[in-house]
């Protein structure tokens, strides 16, 4: 009796209204998890099944002993094109965990062509690589240390004003290389590009070259690759008169004896104060290369040192008077003991070899920037 006045009442209709109304509730969210999960799923296959391709560009590596050897002729960068799954390529592309190489390391001094590897790459991925075989040169290694020289176009100096000594933040540079490109190494240059006519001390970073003796780029490596360079730049007001000195330059004729005379003994040089103060003669060098009786030359005069802007006059005329070979003895005391003559033993071929390399020994001085150094052949025209 007190169960049907219950059912009767409004309170039981309410709570069979939220029973039913929980129940269904309950029935739709399972269904929409049901279809969640199973697009989710679909999402995730789609997305190991759909093909996704992809082109970059990976550093190539040798493995080869870098103690002992030196390799040359293969491209620092080489083309990788990917294609497989979406979801493996693109995790490949964030992470970029892989390599490209070349396995050098069974292999002696040569030319060589060999196939590029890969590692790194999932099983389910497809590589192909451009190129797939690189042409290599391995040869035994050998490193030089070699002072910098500096260059730049005189011309470019504005008219009155004149370069002194450059100074750099180092003044030597190791150069690594194949030894038959070290043994051909002459020189290792900064070329400084001038502004139209200079006026100031002038500074820039420069990216340094090796040059054999043609001036041809060697292909090394250089430790630093840059160097900075400062040029100071001053107004050339000062004028001093100096004595000539006269010296044979180049081999002359075998069996030999050069004298070197000018009317000409003294010349007139205008640059800054601080240059003139350390010179007292003009050095001339006259090659005698073929002269085999006695001639005229008329030699050019220019600058050599660092902070002279001119030579007064430009070119003087010089008498070379060619005798037979004399005696050891008679030679040495030929060389040159003054400004206006010089005589130069050219009876063999070691005396003239000796004569060329104290030459060419001035001639590095003159034009390597190093400390204490001055610039000669670096002031030429590039």
């Amino acid at each position: 009796m007190k169960f049907d006045k219950l059912l009767g009442t409004k309170n039981m209709y309410r709570l069979l209204s939220l029973f039913f109304a929980l129940l269904l509730f309950f029935y739709v969210s399972y269904q929409r998890l049901g279809t969640t999960r199973v697009s989710d799923k679909e999402v995730a296959n789609s997305k190991l099944t759909t093909t996704k391709t992809l082109s970059l560009k990976a550093p190539l590596t040798l493995n080869v002993d870098n103690s002992k050897y030196y390799v040359t002729g293969y491209p620092e960068e080489v083309k990788v094109d990917i294609s497989g799954p979406s979801a493996l390529v693109t995790t490949l592309d964030n992470t970029r965990n892989f390599e490209v190489y070349a396995d050098l390391s069974d292999l002696k001094s040569g030319t060589h062509t060999v196939r590029l590897k890969t590692s790194g790459f999932n099983k389910e991925l497809s590589v192909a690589l451009s190129p797939e075989k690189i042409k290599v040169k391995i040869a035994p290694k050998k490193t030089a240390k070699m002072p910098i020289q500096v260059r730049y176009d005189t011309s470019l100096i504005q008219n009155g004003y004149v370069a002194g000594s450059p100074s750099l933040s180092t003044q030597t540079v190791d150069v690594t290389g194949a030894k038959d490109d070290i043994n051909k190494l002459d020189s290792v240059v900064a070329n400084l590009n001038l502004p139209e006519n200079s006026h100031g001390d002038y500074g820039r970073t420069v990216l340094l070259q090796a040059l054999d003796k043609e001036g041809h780029s060697l292909p090394v490596s250089l430790s630093p690759e840059t160097v900075k360079v400062n040029l100071p730049i001053s107004q050339a007001t000062a004028t001093k008169e100096v004595k000539l000195e006269l010296v044979t330059e180049n081999n002359g004729v075998p069996g030999k004896t050069y004298q070197l005379s000018t009317e000409t003994k003294t010349v007139k040089l205008r640059g800054t104060k601080r240059a003139l103060d350390k010179l007292n003669s003009l050095r001339v060098p006259v090659s005698v290369t073929g002269v085999n009786e006695s001639t005229t030359k008329t030699v050019s005069l220019s600058p050599t040192k660092a902070g002279v802007a001119s030579v007064t006059p430009a070119s003087i005329v010089v008498q070379i008077t060619v005798d037979d070979g004399q005696d050891q003895d008679s030679l040495e005391k030929a060389l040159p003991t003054s400004s206006s003559s010089s005589k130069v033993a050219e009876s063999t071929s070691s005396s003239q070899q000796s004569s060329t390399d104290e030459l060419k020994n001035d001639t590095s001085e003159t034009s390597s920037a190093t400390s204490g150094s001055e610039v000669s052949s670096d002031r030429t025209t590039n």
